[in-house]
């Protein structure tokens, strides 16, 4: 019994701070942009996403591992068809059809009441192009047990080589800066399995 009760001593820390692997269940990304005419958004369709993180008392307290994947040849325009049609030739979605992110290194987290604020470092790829970003999230541990992310991250396309898509023979010209704005939620994964399937 006595040794049991050892067991059981040394076993209370990893319960009580579990490591688990989480999946993306919705989400919600929107990307906004300018032109010399209007504003204009468009909606991240299909995603995909695998997270490894470390809860301890209803609180985020680590992050140690974070996979993400968005279908480019699912992302809406707010101006329908014509438009879907010039974010797919500017992204070249023929030939690179997903967008990726991949955690690097946490930077920064602080944890308040009830809220974790985090610092990321990771590489973005987008039309076949990789750079580093800094990514700033916010992340909560919602009551039935599942973890929200939300964020805002400003990018320019041509860090991507991407040309800002045109209309009109060229009269209606999209901005570079784009902002993305994000909000995803996580459930912790059921099986073992951690790999990200293919669409």
């Amino acid at each position: 019994m006595k040794r049991i009760a050892l067991i059981l001593a040394m076993l209370a820390p990893a319960i009580a701070m579990a490591q688990d692997l989480y999946q993306l269940d919705s989400h919600e990304i929107t990307i906004r942009g300018t032109s010399n005419l209007q504003s204009w958004s468009a909606e991240v369709g299909h995603v995909e996403g695998d997270f490894d993180l470390v809860l301890k008392d209803g609180l985020i307290t680590e992050i140690n591992n974070v996979q993400f994947r968005a279908d480019a040849t699912n992302i809406k325009g707010s101006e329908g068809r014509r438009m879907d049609a010039k974010i797919y030739e500017a992204l070249n979605t023929d030939m690179y059809p997903e967008i990726t992110f991949v955690l690097r290194e946490i930077l920064a987290l602080y944890e308040n009441p009830g809220t974790a604020r985090v610092s990321s470092r990771g590489v973005l790829t987008l039309a076949g192009v990789s750079r580093v970003i800094e990514l700033n999230t916010v992340g909560v541990v919602l009551p039935d047990g599942s973890v929200k992310f939300t964020g805002t991250h400003e990018l320019k396309m041509s860090d991507f080589r991407v040309s800002p898509p045109t209309a009109m023979f060229g009269a209606l010209r999209t901005g570079d800066e784009v902002e993305i704005d994000f909000t995803i939620i996580l459930n912790r994964e059921k099986t073992n399995n951690s790999s990200i399937n293919n669409f």
